[in-house]
């Protein structure tokens, strides 16, 4: 096996392997062609039940297994049936081996792994390292069912990588590379009655690699399902259904079929077809004869008109099925096949972008393959995924960066979510300039071929809205050619490219990361006229504690018509659940595996709004409320008049429940009430709720607004809650509460060298655990270290995480201590100074009044401006009157109402991969740290303030790169904050927007404290 090559200036010729030429890109498949998997019932056809079928039979499960490190110690004969492989370890297929102790799993991004010193190899497209590139051989028997007899039987490999042979009963079938969509031979002439062998000889790389340069762990085997299916000698090889609409009124459906019928038979047999409703009732239906041709037969079927059809969209996923039958001379059926169909057009309509002639908004996220077995993901997790993304609002999703597994598209067709899928093609390690391999022709077949077989393998798929040539690739001849090989067969749906920026060659303009000044840049642009809607492939990168800033963008995808979203980086954390030394789990992330020295790019790999187990972060909840399809303005406080804006674009609110109530700080409810309100797709109304009277003994009450559906969807039932807002209704501002009677006063204590309090006890009980101190610093976020402008770089390098106060005088004046600091950093650096004013009045109320004065020519950024000190732990319960139950921030707040909430420290801080600032409250009135006996302090803000409570150390959380790292030390960490800085997207995106950092100026807070009673 290899192919021949000229070296250099050299006559002679060497042969190198298939595996290392970018020509080699398979050898005997079946041409590409949409799922002809035979059904036993036409009634299975609709749940995508084929695995059922007595003509389909899985190979999954446990495989003999030998891995090598070399190709030249791999077992060459191993695929001959008389090989022994008794002493071969199983493994499990599907499943990437190095999930499975085999070989090294290796997380980079835009690099190339085994470009590094590690592998003794610098990129040398197409040829990848010899000596290190791992072999795995795989080897199983099956036996063919005795109703197989005489006919045709395919194997079809669903995602093998990177590169493979394959051999049945010792026979070649050929070769493999492009690992995200099926690979067929047809072994009818290579199977026997009895036990039969199927071998792989799987490559870790090959050329191929070139072009799979993801954002992603890179892993190697068999990944995917492999099957074989039978069908009868003359078979229905392919068929391409069109189901769109008039572009008139988008009410009739347009209904056509092609189909090409393969292999021979004796005499004539029919082709018949029937399209039925969701209830199985039949709305069309036709024969057509078939011809016994050496060649193949195709077969077009003319187009026919559907009255007033029901039309597939996100919101309303109607499907008809299409039951393909292939009958022979006496009328039996002997292949039966088909598929869901939805009547729906994706189109570019006057520079923007429509579903059924409907302008929409793109509510995505980009969706990588990922689960605890590697890029091996079950239907199970692939239908919790679905239902996540369905509960919390989204409506579109990305195949990043490759087709997917083929329930994956049944999933986003039945329950409705659009789908833009993307070829398996990225060579961001090859740079975007003129090593470019979208520049090299040389590379137009691998091209080509990945972006025709993703194509013809999905293209009956209503979910598929966007076909996307691939990512971070540049671009040149050999993206222009495939987008005009696609726009030559495709007519229903836009096709896509991120590099071409403008170019011609892409219908939508899809940069990524975009900030909300370029977004609205865009939408103004007359040089050269805007005539393509702007949809980003990627923003809002949410890696660790993120997702700031996207009310913002709203606003504009909201007001500027021709920007329509786009899809949120990304879906799931990729990262690995381990077990250390000690027993105590975390997750790992690049760099955790093999030597210290193995290519990586940290924890770049964890972006999710969901972890690795799908457990929502909490910036999930903040894409929830920000994407919810009805939006509301407060007109009129005193009627409770509300503008309703219904979002929707084929949905009348009617059929949804508003429910509202009104709710004092207290927590007392106060008037509540719920109706029905008709509010057209896309129309706005207004509704008045009536006067409600506030009693005086609050100081706000909370109009609460709640949207739920009348009818429970899949997903969806009808006590859950698809839109919210809140108002916030001034009432008394002069009110005080009556505070209950202390006993004693507290006492405290100031330390004359730091001018920190250092002792607050009441009843002969400390509740503090260190010193009351400023603080400017937060453990960082991810993307904390990554911002351009200020950020943990900055505020490290200032010194702000290792912040002296030093005393310059302490003065006692009746109930009022007054300190007055030198701020200093680790280096006696100045970094500013402060004056605390400590007051016991005769309530019991300790007044901490904090002045601080950052010195502006040294000090240029600030994480927060707070106090903080530690208590025992056994103050670890917590309640407040501010948003919540979640952690907010500055910039992350929509989705956090206002009200009265109980919680503690456990609960309160987040588990993000790599720890970092978590468990921040925003707009609180006042919060209550306590034991489990009540005891404990409660504490106001002369304004609304933030605070969080940490079972650890900000110098813990921030020294630990894992979560096993955390240490409790026995205390709780308590922020009181005037001023947080937001968290922004700044790991790739826009950092933190001007108006939710801190700004470097004189601060003047105050805290009220004063013991639970």
């Amino acid at each position: 096996m290899g192919i021949f090559f000229g070296v250099g200036r050299l006559s002679a010729q060497v042969t190198v392997p298939e595996w290392q030429s970018q020509y080699a890109i398979g050898k005997n498949k079946l041409r590409p062609h949409t799922y002809v998997w035979p059904y036993d019932k036409a009634t299975n056809i609709r749940q995508g039940d084929y695995e059922n079928s007595r003509y389909y039979m899985s190979l999954n499960g446990r495989w003999k297994f030998s891995w090598v490190k070399n190709p030249d110690n791999r077992p060459k004969d191993f695929y001959k049936p008389g090989y022994y492989t008794g002493g071969w370890a199983d493994i499990k297929v599907p499943g990437n081996w190095e999930r499975q102790g085999y070989g090294t799993a290796i997380y980079v991004n835009e690099s190339y792994e085994f470009d590094d010193p590690l592998f003794n190899f610098k990129k040398n497209p197409p040829l990848v390292p010899y000596d290190e590139n791992e072999v795995g051989s795989y080897r199983r028997s099956f036996t063919l069912p005795l109703d197989w007899k005489d006919r045709r039987t395919v194997i079809c490999c669903e995602g093998v990588t990177s590169f493979y042979y394959i051999w049945v009963n010792g026979h070649l079938l050929g070769y493999n590379q492009g690992s995200k969509t099926p690979a067929e031979w047809d072994i009818t002439p290579y199977v026997k009655e009895g036990e039969n062998t199927v071998a792989l000889e799987v490559y870790r790389w090959s050329a191929g690699s070139y072009l799979e340069c993801q954002d992603m762990w890179r892993l190697s085997g068999i990944e995917r399902d492999i099957y074989l299916y039978s069908t009868p000698k003359q078979y229905i090889a392919d068929y391409q259904v069109t189901s769109t609409l008039d572009k008139e009124t988008y009410t009739d459906g347009l209904f056509a079929l092609e189909t090409t019928i393969g292999g021979e038979a004796e005499g004539a047999a029919t082709l018949s077809y029937r399209l039925e409703d969701a209830c199985g009732k039949t709305i069309l239906e036709k024969d057509c004869p078939v011809q016994s041709k050496e060649s193949g037969n195709f077969i077009f079927l003319s187009k026919e008109t559907l009255p007033k059809v029901k039309r597939w969209s996100a919101e309303h996923p109607y499907l008809y099925t299409l039951i393909i039958s292939l009958k022979d001379t006496s009328g039996e059926i002997i292949h039966l096949t088909g598929c869901n169909v939805g009547f729906r057009t994706s189109e570019i309509k006057d520079g923007r972008f429509c579903i059924n002639g409907v302008p929409i908004l793109v509510k995505g996220a980009n969706r990588h393959e990922h689960s605890q077995l590697g890029r091996t993901v079950s239907k199970e997790l692939m239908e919790q995924d679905i239902r996540l993304m369905k509960q919390n609002n989204l409506n579109t999703v990305r195949n990043s960066h490759y087709p997917t597994h083929p329930y994956w598209y049944h999933l986003c067709d039945l329950y409705g979510l659009y789908i833009i899928d993307e070829a398996n093609i990225e060579s961001h390690g090859m740079g975007y300039g003129a090593a470019s391999l979208a520049k090299d022709s040389t590379w137009l077949p691998a091209h080509m071929d990945r972006v025709q077989r993703m194509y013809e393998r999905s293209k009956n798929h209503p979910a598929i809205i966007i076909w996307s040539l691939g990512n971070e690739a540049g671009n040149g001849i050999n993206f222009e050619r495939t987008y005009d090989w696609m726009k030559s067969v495709e007519q229903s749906r836009p096709v896509q490219y991120e590099r071409a920026e403008q170019q011609y060659n892409t219908d939508i303009y899809c940069r990524m990361y975009r900030s909300v000044d370029e977004l609205l840049a865009y939408a103004h642009q007359t040089s050269p006229k805007v005539y393509r809607p702007f949809i980003m492939t990627e923003y809002l990168h949410t890696m660790g504690n993120s997702g700031g800033g996207l009310k913002e963008y709203m606003e504009v995808f909201e007001s500027e018509p021709v920007v329509q979203g786009g899809c949120i980086w990304d879906w799931v954390d990729q990262s690995f659940r381990e077990v250390d030394a000690h027993g105590k789990w975390y997750w790992a992330y690049g760099g955790d595996y093999g030597p210290e020295n193995i290519p990586s790019f940290g924890n770049f790999c964890c972006n999710g709004l969901v972890n690795a187990v799908r457990e929502p972060h909490p910036h999930l909840k903040e894409v929830k409320k920000a994407y919810q399809y009805i939006k509301y303005t407060l007109k009129d406080p005193k009627n409770l008049t509300i503008a309703i804006k219904n979002w929707y674009d084929f949905t009348n609110l009617n059929a949804y429940v508003l429910k509202w109530s009104i709710v004092g700080d207290n927590g007392k409810m106060l008037a509540k009430g719920e109706q029905s309100i008709e509010v057209a797709p896309h129309a706005t109304t207004e509704v008045s709720l009536g006067g409600v009277r506030l009693p005086r003994n609050i100081r706000e009450a909370y109009l609460n607004l709640s949207w739920t559906p009348k009818k429970k969807s899949a997903f969806i039932g009808t006590d859950d809650e698809v839109a919210y807002d809140q108002f916030v209704l001034p009432a008394n501002s002069q009110y005080r509460p009556t505070l209950a009677k202390l006993s004693e006063k507290p006492e405290i204590q100031i330390d004359p060298k730091t001018g920190a309090l250092t002792s607050y006890i009441y009843e002969g009980q400390e509740y503090l655990a260190s010193p009351v101190r400023l603080s400017l610093y937060r453990p960082a976020t991810d993307n904390d270290n990554r911002e351009k402008k200020g950020g943990a770089k900055v505020w490290r390098k200032l010194g702000l995480n290792h912040l002296v106060q030093r005393v310059l005088s302490v003065k006692t004046s009746g109930h009022t201590t007054y300190s007055e600091v030198k701020l200093l950093n680790d280096k006696n650096e100045t970094i500013g100074s402060a004056t605390f004013e400590y007051t016991i009045r005769k309530d019991g109320i300790l007044s901490v009044q904090t002045r601080f004065v950052p010195d502006t020519t040294f000090v240029s950024s600030l994480a927060r401006v707070g106090l903080v000190f530690e208590m025992p732990h056994s103050f670890n319960r917590v309640t407040y009157l501010g948003r919540g139950e979640h952690e907010t921030y500055a910039d992350r707040k929509l989705s956090g109402r206002i009200g009265i909430y109980h919680t503690d420290a456990e609960r309160m801080f987040h588990y993000y991969v790599r720890p970092q600032a978590t468990g921040n409250r925003t707009d609180v009135r006042w919060m209550q740290v306590s034991d489990e006996l009540g005891k404990g302090l409660s504490v106001w803000g002369e304004k609304s303030f933030e605070f969080s409570v940490s079972p650890f150390t900000d110098e813990n959380i921030d020294a630990a790169g894992h979560i096993n790292k955390l240490k409790r030390n026995g205390t709780v960490t308590v922020h009181l904050d005037a001023l947080q800085s937001g968290v922004g997207t700044a790991t790739c995106g826009p950092g933190v927007l001007a108006p939710y950092l801190v700004p470097v100026k004189e601060y003047l807070f105050s805290f009220e404290i004063r013991p639970l009673k």
